[in-house]
């Protein structure tokens, strides 16, 4: 892991990856887009890679030329003005990224990563759950099933399942505890289906999925969810993601607190049964959610 100075801040990556993905919809190479800018060719490059910044100005010029949207406009600004580093904070201080868009920044976090690492307590993973899991957790809050937020979450969360069987798909590793196999979302239909769902993915050879079971011995940080990205590129940390009542929380440094969360995962990945014994406890209690479904 490369030292937080040299590091490359999370708002600084996230903005090259939108850069890139409004060039590319625009349908302009980085040297046709440099050119435009009237600056050297690996401009636009090191810009999409993180490896510098960009102006107000340059970013201006680049958002008309790609001609991005209102929406795409915001949040590229507001990325660029939170990659400045704030005077006086030490390079080593922790940084938490808050706000209401921070599921954006999940998104784009987790279409970029090379690695993935997710542990799940009580509930499914989301890029795990079925259509049918999602929707129960909705009427559970009681929200109207034809509520717009519904059907957006199931667009977004079918765009996120590709995730898994794209071409050069990232490396995913779940850790989930039995609870979240136990605890009923809807109906035992609901939850027959969403379990057969996680035994095929489970067989994904990009993907790796383990269960804690209730009697493993006891591990203290088993409640703490969280999801770990890695990536590939050159001076580019992990990040944690940290998901809370109504907003999240990214953590990229100090090294020591990002690599405390990895060898949490390891440790949890250690306790919990192996892959084929997770299969096979997913289909054991799948049975028993078709069982109930016989008999209600």
């Amino acid at each position: 892991m490369t030292s937080p100075s040299r590091s490359i801040s999370m708002q600084r990556r996230l903005l090259g990856a939108e850069l890139l993905r409004l060039r590319e919809i625009a349908g302009l190479t980085q040297d046709e887009a440099a050119t435009r800018l009237g600056k050297q060719g690996n401009k636009v490059s090191r810009v999409e890679s993180g490896k510098i910044g960009i102006d107000r100005t340059d970013l201006d010029a680049l958002l008309e030329l790609y001609g991005a949207s209102e929406k795409d406009q915001v949040w590229c600004r507001e990325l660029n003005r939170t990659a400045k580093p704030k005077r006086g904070r030490p390079a080593s201080e922790t940084t938490l990224y808050l706000g209401p868009r921070w599921f954006r920044a999940f998104r784009d976090l987790e279409a970029d990563a090379s690695e993935i690492m997710e542990v799940g307590t009580e509930i499914v993973p989301g890029i795990l759950q079925t259509d049918d899991y999602i929707r129960a957790m909705f009427d559970a809050q009681e929200v109207d099933p034809a509520d717009r937020i519904v059907d957006d979450t199931l667009r977004v969360r079918a765009d996120r399942r590709q995730l898994l069987t794209r071409e050069n798909p990232a490396r995913f590793a779940f850790v989930l505890s039995e609870s979240a196999l136990r605890r009923r979302i809807g109906g035992p239909a609901v939850m027959a289906e969403q379990l057969r769902h996680l035994t095929e993915v489970a067989m994904l050879p990009n993907v790796t999925l383990q269960v804690i079971p209730f009697d493993a011995r006891s591990y203290a940080h088993l409640n703490t969810d969280f999801t770990l990205f890695r990536f590939g590129h050159e001076m580019a940390n992990d990040i944690v993601y940290l998901e809370m009542f109504s907003d999240a929380a990214y953590l990229d440094k100090p090294p020591e607190t990002v690599r405390r969360y990895a060898e949490l995962f390891g440790r949890l990945r250690g306790v919990a049964l192996g892959p084929v014994e997770s299969r096979n406890l997913l289909e054991t209690v799948a049975e028993e959610y078709v069982m109930a479904t016989a008999r209600s």
